[in-house]
């Protein structure tokens, strides 16, 4: 069960490389074909759907093409960082699913240092890398608790995070949004102040909300890719991961100090997906409102599946969620639940889980189209 577990969720490299590009594909086709039979059996059209929610995406030209893009990219860029804060920590064999609370920590550490009267009349040049560096710092934190736990008591670092996700929603939205970090009663805004409009991040498309955030986590996912290709920590990561079946303490027969390094990449991880929830505050909201929309770090794990926890894969995966995300109001003009596109995802990520029977399927039938050629 262990090793079945490790070869989901920790990307093990096939020799035939086209193999890790063609079982995603087939996977994404496969979810398109059941969801188009899910509706047909409400009696719907499936075609008019695909139709609409497409056209809205962002991907395909059309009616309103660059405001749709726009908002595609913008989910992209969430997607981006949640789904990297998921794959790091899974390629040298950690399943942390803290992204979520890491993500609203960011949120809310934006929100502060965002109105925060010291900094609130700097230029924006000055005031936004103070925050995202803050950002930073305080994710990778709250990231490195559950590091450090791991590392030094070996505890497991999925309950951890999870645990570390409740006490982030709970502190925050149960306390500092309606305590401490209020605003003024007087003023009608509920949640806690906005921000300086220094603090706001730079639109790049004028008459649309695309801001450089994108733009930040392209320059990122070069980075991962970087240092898992190009680094001995990199190499160090991978080699935990490729040992976690069978012996993570395999590693450091090899000099590896497998405690430091899951410490680092862990504070890492929880730094980028703290940038994802700031990029809500200083993009879309100005401020962390009463109730703060989550569920970004929980699709930040299906992002990396898809994209096979590799930093180019989860690059085209946070584009092809972000444009269902992006879709999703559309479907509702063929009466269709606009969580419709939420199945698809969920489609996706279960034949990705399966992706051990796709790969044999794909072989069979690969094998006997060249013997049929022969």
């Amino acid at each position: 069960m262990k090793e079945v577990f490790y070869k989901i969720f920790v990307h093990r490299r096939e020799e035939n490389w086209w193999m890790n590009i063609l079982v995603p594909i087939t996977s994404i086709i496969i979810a398109l074909i059941f969801g188009a039979i899910f509706i047909a059996s409400t009696g719907r059209d499936p075609f008019l759907a695909y139709k609409l929610m497409f056209s809205a995406s962002g991907l395909i030209p059309g009616p309103y093409f660059i405001s749709h893009f726009a908002e595609m990219l913008l989910y992209t860029a969430l997607f981006l960082s949640t789904g990297l804060a998921f794959a790091l920590p899974a390629r040298a064999g950690l399943f942390s699913i803290g992204a979520e609370g890491q993500f609203i920590v960011g949120a809310i550490t934006a929100a502060f240092f965002g109105y925060w009267k010291p900094l609130y009349d700097l230029p924006g040049i000055i005031h936004i890398p103070i925050i995202l560096i803050m950002v930073i710092i305080v994710g990778g934190i709250w990231g490195l608790i559950a590091g450090y736990l791991k590392a030094k008591k070996g505890i497991n670092e999925t309950i951890v995070t999870i645990m570390l996700n409740w006490i982030a929603f709970h502190l925050i939205e149960g306390w500092l949004v309606t305590g401490p970090m209020a605003a003024d009663v007087a003023t009608g805004v509920s949640g806690t102040p906005y921000v300086s409009p220094s603090a706001r991040l730079p639109i790049i498309l004028p008459g649309t909300r695309l801001n450089i955030s994108i733009l930040i986590m392209f320059v990122i996912i070069y980075i991962a890719w970087f240092i898992l290709y190009r680094t001995v920590f990199g190499y160090e990561l991978r080699a935990m991961g490729y040992t976690a079946i069978t012996n993570m303490e395999a590693p450091k027969i090899g000099g590896v100090n497998t405690e430091k390094r899951i410490m680092q990449i862990m504070f890492i991880s929880g730094a980028i997906a703290a940038l994802g929830g700031s990029f809500v505050v200083l993009g879309f909201l100005g401020q962390y409102p009463p109730v703060f929309e989550g569920g970004y770090g929980f699709d930040g794990i299906a992002v990396a599946l898809i994209g096979g926890n590799e930093p180019v894969g989860i690059l085209f995966s946070s584009i092809l969620i972000g444009a269902l995300r992006t879709g999703a109001t559309a479907v509702q003009l063929a009466r269709i639940p606009k969580t419709f596109p939420a199945i698809i995802e969920g489609l996706i990520v279960a034949f990705i889980a399966l992706n051990e029977l796709i790969r044999y399927m794909l072989t069979k039938v690969l094998v006997r189209k060249k013997e049929g050629v022969a």
